[in-house]
């Protein structure tokens, strides 16, 4: 999706995915584009944004996965190119390392301790990009996470969709979740900034997704339809084939009648058939 001068995408095998549905609208504090992607239980995916002009005095770029906030980046005018999103800092390993975004199936359970206001972010990929000037801190040496502890409050909503579980009620047509991989090390270097926003609009890309037959049960992406049955003639070989079993068949209706005629013969009388020309046809050209 494109909305002014970025250009988002969710890419699987590197390959973009096709955004159905795409919406946009504005609020006096967000210009916002959503669409619907199909997602696939398994797959790795990747998040790029690419600024397309420089963007003055800079830009300072989030990606929530699920409503879990991944590390930002901070763009300097007079760069343009791609950011990518594609993993989120492990905690839990004492070196620096990161998880791979991954679609995974929603486990879905009836307890009511798993009903949260957090469950509306599950099935949703944001990036989110604040226009300002951002001046560098001071290296880190590992970035902050939300996904360290299993209950921390990220934006007012309590995590525990990293439980594995959610409630029934939240199921609203989704059936795909943002999973996290093995951890691998983390080649990014993390870098804090002061923040100072401008007052111009947020730019907003919101990715509804879920799975191929949701959407197409939910008539976002056109059914399949029965492959139509071929009418065509039959080929050369099957018109050789048929043209040479007919010959055949001819030949031996002759023969047979041949034999035929000597059996009337001496059955009466002992007279000589009259010869009978056995009629030889030519092969039928292909």
């Amino acid at each position: 999706m494109i909305l002014g001068q970025v250009s988002v995408s969710v890419f699987i095998d590197n390959q973009p995915l096709p955004e159905y549905q795409v919406v946009k609208y504005s609020t006096l504090e967000e210009n916002i584009v959503t669409c619907w992607i199909a997602s696939e239980a398994g797959k790795k995916f990747e998040i790029r944004a690419e600024i397309l002009e420089p963007h003055y005095p800079g830009i300072k770029s989030f990606a929530f996965v699920d409503g879990v906030e991944c590390p930002a980046w901070v763009v300097h005018p007079p760069w343009t190119g791609t950011m990518v999103y594609d993993c989120i800092p492990d905690d839990d390993s004492e070196a620096s390392s990161c998880r791979n975004f991954m679609f995974k199936n929603i486990e879905f359970t009836d307890d009511d301790s798993a009903l949260d206001n957090y469950s509306g972010d599950i099935g949703r990929i944001m990036v989110r990009l604040e226009s300002g000037t951002f001046t560098k801190k001071k290296p880190v040496r590992k970035p902050r996470s939300t996904r360290s502890a299993k209950f921390k409050k990220v934006n007012g909503h309590t995590l525990r969709v990293h439980e594995g579980k959610v409630h029934e009620r939240s199921k609203k047509g989704r059936d795909h979740r943002v999973g996290f991989g093995k951890a691998v090390p983390d080649r990014e270097k993390q870098t804090e900034y002061e923040s100072d926003r401008d007052d111009r609009p947020a730019t907003v890309f919101i990715f509804n997704f879920t799975s191929l037959d949701n959407l197409r049960a939910m008539d976002l992406v056109p059914r399949m339809s029965n492959p139509p049955i071929p009418v065509d003639g039959p080929s050369d070989d099957q018109s050789s084939s048929k043209d040479m079993r007919i010959r055949d068949l001819e030949l031996e209706n002759q023969r047979l009648r041949a034999e035929l005629l000597v059996t009337s013969s001496s059955s009466s009388g002992g007279q000589k058939p009259s010869p009978v020309k056995l009629e030889h046809r030519p092969e039928a050209s292909i």
